[in-house]
């Protein structure tokens, strides 16, 4: 299985998982053509409490262009955001934490790949 299709969730019916599937991404804009590339997840931590993140929408956004240019279905989705100056004690203790989110939410969807889009303050 490839695409939107790979590590379906049983409902004791394949068939009908895959037509879940299809159906929300089909009704949220999707082509049906474009729903059997590969799934390549762009993970971003864009958030309103870190101003460094203002150009992030258009980084994904660029990257999103990327994935579709070379045959892929470029599907976003957020992770934890993290802002020295918003965080206590500090944002060094949430980063393992980020990695994790961003690992585990990746093997449970049906990813090929994952594009991070993300930044941390301290990392420049």
């Amino acid at each position: 299985m490839s695409g939107i299709y790979r590590g379906l969730v049983s409902y004791g019916d394949r068939e009908f998982s895959r037509y879940l599937r299809r159906t929300f991404l089909h009704a949220s804009g999707r082509s049906p053509e474009s729903l059997d590339r590969p799934v390549i997840g762009i993970a971003t931590s864009a958030s309103d409490f870190n101003p460094c993140h203002r150009q992030q929408p258009e980084l994904v956004n660029s990257v999103a262009h990327g994935i579709i240019a070379a045959g892929g279905l470029p599907m976003e989705f957020p992770t934890i955001s993290l802002r020295e100056s918003f965080l206590e004690p500090a944002a060094m203790v949430y980063r393992n934490l980020m990695a994790m989110d961003v690992e585990a939410l990746g093997m449970a969807r049906p990813d090929s790949a994952a594009a991070p889009a993300v930044h941390a303050d301290r990392l420049r």
